[in-house]
């Protein structure tokens, strides 16, 4: 178990990141150089695909095999407080009973399912010395892709039962999986969901690593130990090879995205509102058409 004094450290970081108090800046400004290290583990899938309970077995299992890790539950935001429903959290008992940190982040409304701020979440992670971080995404069907660009090990959670929502959505599992499960294995439809996802998977384009569709049933913790080699497997393989020139494309997007917003932020404060409020007045008069007043506003 971690020591509390960090935990509450380390906590006080994430609240600050969440919140983009500037003292987060400051905090990850001078630890910069001790993050970095950790391997991360992304989980998606749809609502009700039991990713929290397959997260709490996964980390219980890993902890076992010596890592120190932590878990990041990016959970739907409360429209009341702006802060996380929990839900994911409560559901990972047996993680917390072993002194596993684990941290609930609210979407606060972005897209993709996760937030803006998650990478700067998992370095502050890496400061209690974590070498493994899980990231569980809201869970919002096909547009919940934005962890490729975060994790380096990728896992989609399926579930029977889900009928053509199936169909609408394996392009997207195809494209961001490094490893498949078909969850809560034990119902009707659990073996046909499987050969599906192969199926496709062979008609799909060929890479250097195949991703394996594996059946478990987390509740139960039945195929978790086979779901872990999985995931050791797909590590080793990027370590072999791909992972480097991997973080380097995933590192320069997230620089261009941050360099978009700020210099939006601060082109919108150099224009002003007054400028914004009179072309909007002028494209709503149909004085100007909204492109040129678009190309006066950015020049």
């Amino acid at each position: 178990m971690l020591e509390s004094q960090p935990q509450r450290g380390v906590a006080r970081l994430l609240s600050w990141i969440e919140d983009e108090d500037p003292r987060a800046v400051e905090a990850l400004q001078a630890t910069w150089s001790r993050t970095g290290n950790a391997y991360v583990i992304g989980v998606t899938g749809p609502p009700g695909g039991g990713k929290s309970t397959l997260v709490d077995c996964l980390a219980v299992h890993a902890a076992a095999q010596g890592h120190v890790l932590g878990v990041l539950a990016v959970d739907p935001t409360s429209p009341f407080t702006g802060g996380a429903v929990l839900g994911d959290r409560l559901r990972m008992n047996d993680a917390q009973k072993r002194g596993i940190f684990i941290r609930s982040v609210a979407t606060r409304g972005h897209l993709g399912g996760l937030t803006a701020t998650t990478r700067y979440l998992v370095n502050a992670l890496e400061l209690l010395g974590c070498d493994l971080v899980f990231v569980e995404t809201v869970g919002a069907g096909q547009g919940d892709v934005e962890v490729v660009r975060l994790a380096d090990t990728t896992v989609v959670v399926e579930v029977p039962g889900l009928g053509d929502e199936v169909q609408a959505q394996k392009a997207g599992i195809l494209e961001i999986g490094d490893l498949l499960l078909v969850n809560k294995s034990d119902r009707p439809g659990a073996d046909r969901l499987a050969q599906e996802l192969r199926s496709a998977l062979d008609l799909g384009e060929q890479h250097d690593w195949q991703p394996p569709v594996l059946q478990v049933t987390a509740i139960e913790q039945a195929g978790i130990a086979e779901t872990w080699e999985a995931i050791d497997a797909h590590r080793a393989h990027m370590e072999a090879g791909p992972l480097a020139a991997d973080r380097l494309v995933r590192q320069m997007h997230e620089l261009e995205q941050q360099l978009q917003q700020k210099l939006f932020r601060d082109r919108m404060v150099t224009i002003g509102d007054d400028a914004l409020r009179s072309s909007a007045q002028q494209v709503l008069a149909r004085k100007a058409d909204p492109f040129t007043a678009i190309e006066r506003l950015a020049n």
